[in-house]
């Protein structure tokens, strides 16, 4: 068995790891960046390797120079950065090591799609049309697409998680999206080479969890349905995969099989495929522990961690197919720093949880944590299982709704509305069903709850004399006696104005409105730990001059009577970055005319890339260059208007 380990990533991985050398009493050493040193699973190693940067993370010889100077004889790359990377696994071979994980000639062939494709045909497994090379030279890409036909999907060869992948209607648009993938490739794997896919509609992602060993034994360990993603990040995963034939389910199990003996894999691997009616295409192989792998131990009993470094010792499989079973189901719910109401940009910030639901939890913070935007935004995964399905969604749905925390937005108020749905509780949904959900039309307003609750705490009665001006939390010299309404409240959501109107209160709650039309009004509870606002909870606590409010999984500042346009939402002269991060790309320069709509430049964080657009038609002046580092609301553009410019 590996005596002492390097574990070659961060996060959460990182500590679940950890948590598998704790109990088979295997020595770990970790790695850490500045923006690392205060997570958990430091506390249990035998040593943490300093890193420069968080670019370090990509840096083979700084990380093959950790293991072997603390005397690690394994080196395990968890999932992301180099985990895949065929030069890292060789390095690591080269260094007298054990990698954990397949050979690097397996993983050359399957991180590449285009070759991974090949070998699956080959040995029989249904792929889709696509390139059979990948490369980063955009113009061969362009002209292998109109041989591929429309729709197509484009995709990163060096890496999976749904980072740069997109799909691409017609031949309008195709450069900028190869482009931007490959940037975003080259950041998150250090490989900006890509591959194109025909794209089918209406499809279910389906992966099936394999394991072999170096004695050329293979086993599969059921499926997960992955199909809950958004821009093809994976928001929600489950095991087993719903509403599959039994006969097509044992085909698709054959298929992962084979292909795993067809390749001579040693250790933990995910085949994934598309699934329409009852026809499945492979697309990829993952030669790593997925992110998901919580949902296949749940109802599997098996450690998958600790199969790999079993097997990664030398040792073979610790079961036979027939003795691998399963019982339940299982849902894993990943918590990603974003904000759902503003196209899921990304949030950086501190965040502190008050309460943790009773669920498996795979973190590595206990309470506080700073969120970077050098990382992928995901800071947690909830994982609930129950006896069936319907029990796994319920206890999956109640955990985000139990999950307490201060700070800044994240998307569980999105994921709970989610695992709610009609279409999700009859298996019915598709890989682009969460692309179809507008939050801003399938939610109440998250900045206008905000300001209601905050009115009902500036304007509610202490219980003794209602709407005295003695009471303990409002402040009645801010109401307009001469309103229609006990008065009235200005307040800005984010710079967002609103005027609320107080109606009264009716002995339980305070009563608001919007708009004078409004037929009625709404009922904001407040108790000294609570507020519901329309039966919505949400918290607001006071910062400086200004409350945060959290409602539906996001945060929000208000202030009283402050007007400011807020990002490139607003119509006004200033584009400005809607969160902090890297100007990547600038598509104009000072003096040129733009259209309204236009696309200006192009904003990183979190390995993801935002546009801004032009959001009326003038004379454009830019006000950083590319490589920038902006903060949020930083102005980028300045667009005056062309009669004015005249």
């Amino acid at each position: 068995m590996i005596s002492t380990l390097l574990i070659a990533n961060r996060g959460e991985v990182a500590a679940r790891i950890a948590r598998t050398c704790d109990r088979l009493g295997i020595d770990y050493v970790t790695v850490s960046v500045d923006e690392d040193r205060e997570l958990t699973y430091h506390e249990g190693a035998v040593a943490t390797v300093r890193l420069p940067a968080a670019s370090s993370h990509l840096d083979a010889a700084a990380l093959v120079r950790a293991a072997t100077e603390t005397g690690c004889d394994a080196v395990h790359p968890g999932y992301g950065f180099l985990s895949e990377n065929a030069g890292f696994a060789r390095a690591v071979r080269s260094a007298g090591l054990v990698f954990v994980g397949p050979s690097s000639r397996v993983i050359e062939t399957m991180a590449d799609k285009a070759s991974a494709l090949r070998v699956m045909a080959d040995a029989g497994v249904p792929v889709l049309p696509g390139t059979r090379e990948a490369t980063d030279d955009l113009d061969a890409l362009i002209r292998a697409a109109d041989d591929i036909g429309y729709p197509l999907i484009v995709k990163p060869a060096g890496g999976g998680g749904g980072k740069g992948m997109s799909v691409v209607r017609s031949r309008d648009g195709l450069r900028e999206a190869l482009a931007s993938a490959s940037r975003t490739a080259t950041a998150a794997f250090a490989d900006g080479r890509l591959h194109l896919e025909r794209y089918v509609e209406h499809a279910r992602h389906i992966e099936i969890q394999v394991f072999g060993d170096e004695f050329g034994h293979a086993v599969h360990l059921f499926d997960r349905d992955c199909s809950l993603q958004r821009r093809h990040q994976k928001v929600i995963e489950e095991a087993p995969a719903p509403r599959i034939p039994d006969a097509v389910r044992r085909k698709i199990f054959d298929a992962a099989v084979r292909g795993t003996k067809a390749l001579n894999y040693v250790g933990a691997g995910t085949f994934e495929f598309l699934l329409v009616g009852d026809e499945f295409f492979f697309i990829e192989m993952n030669t790593r522990l997925q992110v998901e792998h919580t949902v296949t131990e749940e109802i599997t009993g098996v450690d998958l961690v600790d199969w790999q470094l079993r097997v990664a010792s030398g040792e073979p499989l610790p079961a036979v197919q027939e003795e691998i079973g399963y019982t339940g189901a299982s849902v894993q719910v990943r918590v990603y720093a974003e904000d759902p109401f503003r196209s899921f940009l990304p949030c950086p910030g501190e965040l502190t949880v008050t309460h943790w639901p009773d669920v498996r939890i795979e973190r590595a913070f206990t309470q506080s944590l700073h969120v970077t935007g050098g990382f992928d935004p995901m800071i947690a995964k909830l994982v609930a299982t129950g006896a069936t399905r319907a029990e796994a969604l319920a206890a999956a749905r109640n955990a985000c709704a139990e999950l307490r925390w201060t700070g800044i937005s994240t998307n569980l108020g999105f994921a709970a509305h989610v695992l709610a749905s009609p279409v999700v509780a009859a298996a019915e949904h598709d890989t682009a069903y969460l692309d179809r959900i507008d939050p801003a039309v399938e939610f109440a307003d998250p900045d206008l709850l905000s300001a209601f609750a905050v009115a009902a705490v500036l304007t509610a009665p202490d219980r003794a004399t209602p709407w005295s001006a003695g009471a303990p939390i409002g402040d009645r010299a801010w109401l307009d006696p001469a309103d229609h309404d006990l008065g009235s409240i200005d307040l800005s959501v984010d710079g967002r104005p609103f005027t609320i109107r107080v109606n009264g209160y009716d002995g339980e709650a305070v009563l608001v409105r919007a708009d004078p039309a409004d037929p009625g009004a709404v009922c904001v509870r407040t108790t000294d730990e609570t507020i519901e606002v329309d039966s919505t909870p949400c918290t607001v606590r006071r910062q400086g001059e200004a409350w945060i409010c959290q409602v539906a999984g996001v945060s929000r500042e208000v202030r009283y009577a402050e007007y400011r346009s807020f990002g490139s939402s607003a119509a006004g002269p200033e584009i400005r970055s809607p969160m902090p991060g890297t100007i990547v790309r600038l598509h104009v320069e000072s003096g040129a005319h733009v259209e309204k709509g236009q696309l200006l430049g192009v904003v990183e964080a979190m390995k993801m890339e935002h546009e801004l657009t032009a959001t009326h038609p003038g004379i454009v002046t830019v006000s950083a260059v590319e490589g920038a580092v902006v903060t949020t609301d930083q102005p980028i553009f300045l667009i005056e208007d062309r009669s004015a410019a005249r």
